[in-house]
């Protein structure tokens, strides 16, 4: 590793999320030179870059906010949903985690019709109640509000939580490694679990920078999900242990 790499990793174990502009600052580099250096960072998956600035990427347990999230591997995320958005159809009952990368369907959700809708996201909901398609039907999980995530934790006494059972679930995940999928929040791996036992197909939606990142909570195995849906081709060994699973890998040609 470079001694600029190394300083920079140095900088984020204090700031943890700093921008572009302060790090140029204390390096006393160019932003064309400091940006080649993150491009190495990232693709080892240490860091992330965001908007403006970058962050940390090992902290296993700590949920991001969702304001956060919603500028993180955009494109990598509208990739993913051209593929997953063929897979919602007229009179389905579905359920919408409280990811950013599962919101990122809801304009094309919007445009299906005679949809029931379950979802745990605050932000989620809200976006589809604004959608001024009537023919929707939108419930919200009830519990405690998670301000960090914009996520609802629901009690188990919550009749929603427990009358539905969907034709169809869209999950994402905090990270994934060949022994299965993760989350960094004990409550969230907990909802997607119990959701999952109610869903007759499930597809996790992950980009590829959550590949090779394992957390604290394991929400599943590989042959939990009918079907997993990245942006670009992974490599060999997961492709295999997809494929083994019994669950199937699509990514964009």
């Amino acid at each position: 590793m470079e001694l600029r790499e190394k300083e920079i990793l140095t900088i984020l174990q204090k700031k943890k999320h700093i921008s572009n502009k302060e790090l140029c600052e204390i390096l006393h580099c160019s932003i064309s030179s400091l940006r080649r250096s993150l491009i190495i960072l990232e693709e080892k998956n240490i860091v992330t870059r965001v908007r403006g600035g970058v962050m940390l990427s090992q902290f296993p347990n700590l949920e991001y906010s969702h304001s956060f999230r919603e500028e993180t591997n955009v494109i990598e995320k509208k990739k993913i949903i051209s593929i997953a958005k063929d897979f919602v159809g007229p009179g389905q009952c579905i359920f919408l985690d409280s990811s950013s990368t599962v919101q990122q369907l809801i304009p094309f959700i919007t445009q299906v019709p005679n949809l029931v809708i379950i979802t745990n996201s605050l932000k989620t909901a809200t976006l589809l109640s604004e959608s001024n398609n009537e023919s929707f039907k939108i419930f919200i999980t009830g519990g405690e509000i998670n301000m960090n995530s914009s996520s609802v934790i629901p009690s188990s006494n919550d009749s929603i939580y427990s009358s539905f059972y969907y034709d169809l679930a869209f999950f994402s995940c905090r990270g994934l490694n060949e022994d299965g999928i993760y989350e960094a929040s004990f409550n969230q791996a907990t909802i997607k679990k119990e959701m999952m036992s109610r869903a007759k197909q499930k597809v996790l939606l992950a980009d590829n920078t959550k590949f090779d990142s394992t957390h604290f909570f394991k929400i599943s195995n590989f042959s939990d999900y009918d079907t997993i849906i990245t942006n670009k081709e992974p490599n060999d060994t997961y492709i295999d242990l997809i494929e083994k699973s019994g669950s199937e890998i699509i990514y964009p040609a």
